[in-house]
């Protein structure tokens, strides 16, 4: 596991609502489609979990990214934001890469000193966080993408994406399941 990561990694990626891409077996689509926790999920399938932060700070985000985030009329300014990247690990394989933008007041209250505490065990443990529809991903991986988390592969990945609405406020969560997570086991 090396810790030489470069922040940010970002994901470069056309998502599209699930009904509009063909997700070829039933186990991907319950992995992509499945509402509960992701990281309970997956600490099911594995008997090591651990989470990699690749950072968390204010950073640029994607026009695609603020359009998720913000509310009507406002302005895309970064101070208002923090990219948060981290690696989810199932028996020490690199099994997601995950990409939030959370909303800085988010940062300074709900989710100080987050560190390598899951995001997920936060939302699903709050009820004031309502989660928007999914939006999918099959992604041909680049390798620049790859490269930056010391991964080789030529597979296609899939991913998932959604917002999640705090009171006044909103925040997405984009993970995309690498190469030796359990979500492709029924596909090789």
């Amino acid at each position: 596991m090396s810790s030489s990561y470069t922040f940010p990694v970002g994901i470069s990626s056309q998502w599209a609502d699930p009904n509009h891409l063909t997700i070829p077996n039933p186990c991907l689509k319950d992995w992509l489609l499945d509402t509960d926790s992701l990281t309970e999920k997956l600490q099911s399938a594995c008997t090591s979990f651990h989470l990699t932060l690749l950072g968390q700070r204010q950073a640029p985000i994607t026009l695609e990214e603020f359009q998720q985030v913000c509310s009507t009329q406002q302005q895309l300014n970064l101070k208002e934001w923090q990219v948060r990247e981290v690696i989810l690990w199932g028996d020490n394989q690199p099994w997601v890469f995950a990409r939030s933008i959370i909303p800085q007041r988010l940062c300074e209250n709900d989710f100080m000193n987050l560190n390598t505490q899951p995001l997920g065990q936060l939302i699903f443990n709050d009820k004031r966080f309502k989660r928007m529809p999914f939006e999918v991903t099959n992604m041909s991986a680049s390798k620049a993408f790859l490269a930056q988390l010391h991964i080789s592969s030529e597979m296609h990945l899939w991913g998932r994406r959604s917002a999640f609405t705090f009171d006044d406020l909103k925040m997405t969560v984009s993970e995309v399941f690498l190469p030796s997570s359990p979500v492709y086991r029924e596909m090789k």
